[in-house]
């Protein structure tokens, strides 16, 4: 959908994008140096690391700026996005409203929400559903004028974080599956990634939210991509077992508490037939980071809305995965780096 903002709406989210782009490319580089250079053999374990990285850096005012201006761009997102599509309401309402739909849309209205999901993601106000156009709101502003040009979480800014998706995307270890299965889909950014990767695959994408699936329902009549949407927990789907040859998720993990995703792992497994594929996107594990860039990923578990980052960063994911069943595990960063982190297995065929 062509967002028709308001100029000074737009202008308000675009200085937004600007403020974290500068915090994270100009403050946090600076910081980083300032680091490096009074720590050349930092410590290894997370706590010592933290505490090494916040004594070195107290005072230093570009760490504490990067870190004031970081928080207050994530709070004020909302403030700025929320009363920006209130203003074009009636258009995105009937955007919503799908006349020619590709794909299906099936929500439970008897629904419980599990208790982990009212924890306000990402600082929203009252959740992922705490506005009936959050999922607009998120995707088409927050996305396009703040977090693509500004970076969020392990996404450096000037990176792109569709493109890293898309990247994502292209390492299925097949090009022929039948039936994909995604998990904590949301609107769609990752699940539009597969189904260019996967033309002819049935994708049977999974989310929670009924505000980023209405808004991902919309998306599919407008790119004529064939989806089926399906409201539903990720460690609960009720689809059918054995019915899928992929199943897939994209940052899905560090939202929920380390023993969800077991459970997670566990209807994954039950999904797939034998020979099926599992592949998981997610941050890489805090060995895989410099000390500096593991404080700052870890900050976000306390000052970013994210209360389960630190304990599934420190859950052991291929030990997970074979107690779960599954063989063939492999984990790598795509292109070389640490992110975006792949994580692929396979149910035995026997």
């Amino acid at each position: 959908m062509d967002m028709d903002l308001r100029q000074r709406r737009r202008a308000s989210l675009e200085f937004l994008g600007s403020v974290q782009h500068f915090a994270g490319r100009t403050l946090q580089s600076a910081a980083a140096a300032q680091y490096e250079a009074a720590v050349p053999a930092p410590p290894d374990s997370l706590d010592e690391r933290r505490e090494s990285v916040h004594s070195t850096l107290d005072g230093s005012s570009v760490w504490e700026f990067d870190r004031f201006l970081t928080r207050w761009v994530a709070e004020e997102i909302y403030v700025r996005a929320l009363p920006a599509i209130e203003e074009i309401r009636g258009g995105v309402e009937k955007w919503l409203d799908v006349a020619r739909p590709s794909g299906t849309l099936t929500l439970d209205p008897d629904l419980v929400p599990p208790a982990y999901w009212e924890h306000g993601f990402h600082l929203a106000p009252g959740g992922w559903d705490g506005h009936d156009l959050m999922g607009p709101a998120i995707s088409e502003l927050v996305f396009a004028y703040v977090l693509t040009p500004g970076g969020v979480g392990a996404v450096r800014a000037g990176e792109n974080l569709n493109d890293q998706r898309s990247q994502v995307a292209g390492e299925t270890r097949r090009t022929d599956y039948e039936h994909v299965v995604e998990l904590g889909a949301s609107s769609g950014r990752f699940t539009f990634a597969l189904r260019r990767r996967l033309p002819d695959a049935r994708i049977t994408a999974v989310e929670l939210s009924e505000s980023a699936l209405r808004h991902a329902h919309a998306l599919s009549a407008d790119k004529g991509a064939r989806i089926d949407w399906w409201q539903g927990a990720a460690e609960d789907t009720k689809l059918e077992s054995g019915s899928a040859d992929l199943v897939a998720c994209y940052t899905l993990l560090h939202e929920c508490p380390a023993e969800v995703n077991l459970q997670i792992l566990a209807e994954a497994f039950r999904l797939l037939e034998p020979g099926g594929d599992l592949m998981i996107s997610e941050i890489a594990p805090y060995e895989h980071q410099n000390a500096f860039r593991a404080v700052v990923l870890d900050w976000e578990t306390e000052n970013r809305g994210e209360p389960y980052w630190r304990e599934v960063m420190a859950l052991d994911l291929h030990r997970a995965l074979a107690d779960a069943g599954f063989v063939d595990i492999e984990s790598y960063g795509v292109g070389g780096g640490v992110y975006p982190w792949v994580t692929r297995a396979t149910k035995p065929a026997a």
